[in-house]
């Protein structure tokens, strides 16, 4: 049998490695103020599901096109195996808090509208949007070191890109975590904790931008 385009990235770029799971645990302890953790959460372009399998929320669903992934996700979390740019099978408004990361810089500029556009019709008014994306101000000379990047994008970039389509930032940090898992930067889950606690994280490449969805647009 032929693998996918999606199978053939998971496993070049992207295999399982179980030791992201510890550092996924000390970020979502991190985010967790932003994530009501009574409500629901979307987790878009989920991968192998370790942050929505560590943050709480009552429910919980993860979008990702390749199906393979979510036999790790767990039965707490309601697969949603499609296409972002397809429209999401929710209903409107019903969404406490939508998650992605590593994800917009695999679509074009016009494509990440529309996926916004979708992420704003499922969540509640007043609902989060959390990103976690590299920031090419930081990282230039790897942002294309995948293959699947499309679009560039930098904190301020990034920001600017979500205030145009009516959301509200209220939060961002423009050096949150380090560009890649696959450094050899430690990953036990204390030293993560620590190092988001720093007032200043060297080494980081990624931005960190959480943003409200208002009533109107």
């Amino acid at each position: 049998m032929i693998a996918t385009p999606e199978e053939v990235y998971h496993q070049i770029r992207f295999s399982y490695d179980p030791r992201r799971a510890a550092p996924w645990r000390a970020i979502a302890r991190y985010l967790q103020r932003w994530v009501d953790a009574n409500g629901s959460l979307l987790e878009l372009g989920a991968g192998y599901g370790e942050f929505s399998k560590s943050i709480r929320a009552a429910r919980k669903w993860a979008l990702d096109q390749n199906p393979a992934l979510a036999d790790y996700w767990g039965d707490q979390i309601q697969p949603l195996i499609q296409q972002a740019l397809d429209p999401l099978p929710l209903a409107s408004g019903i969404v406490d808090t939508v998650f992605a990361s590593n994800f917009f810089e695999h679509f074009t500029l016009d494509e990440g509208r529309e996926i916004l556009a979708e992420a704003w019709r499922v969540l509640r008014p007043g609902g989060r949007l959390i990103v976690v994306q590299p920031n090419f101000r930081l990282e230039p000379r790897r942002y294309f070191d995948d293959y699947t990047h499309k679009s560039i994008y930098t904190d301020n970039g990034f920001k600017d890109f979500l205030k145009s389509q009516h959301w509200a930032i209220v939060h961002e940090e423009p050096r949150f975590t380090p560009f890649s898992m696959k450094s050899r930067i430690p990953t036990a889950e204390w030293l993560v904790r620590l190092y988001l606690a720093l007032p200043l994280r060297v080494m980081a490449g990624q931005f960190l931008i959480v943003a409200e969805r208002g009533r109107e647009r």
